[in-house]
């Protein structure tokens, strides 16, 4: 990864500013409650660890509109919640 210039601001080699930096472009860009959730789990967490709650948080959500439209598709992504959760290896 290289200092490139960014609209936001010069590139960061530390995961947590680049988090606090995608944070903060969240809201820019109008997305606040994905900035507010994003915000909450990296609290806390490291940020790897951050991602992969609000993407388990994600998938659960796809999970819930994929069980009604797909099932097969639904299925894809339950194993793909499944694998998830034994990499933060806490329970669902």
């Amino acid at each position: 990864m290289t200092d490139t210039p960014t609209p936001a601001g010069p590139a960061t080699q530390d995961p947590q500013q680049q988090a606090r930096a995608l944070v903060d472009r969240l809201r820019e860009n109008g997305h606040p409650a994905a900035a507010d959730q994003l915000a909450r789990h990296l609290g806390g967490h490291k940020v790897e660890r951050a991602f992969l709650i609000t993407l388990r948080e994600t998938l659960e959500t796809i999970l819930t509109a994929l069980e009604a439209i797909d099932p097969v598709t639904e299925t894809m992504f339950e194993k793909l919640r499944v694998d998830l959760e034994a990499r933060l290896g806490t329970p669902g």
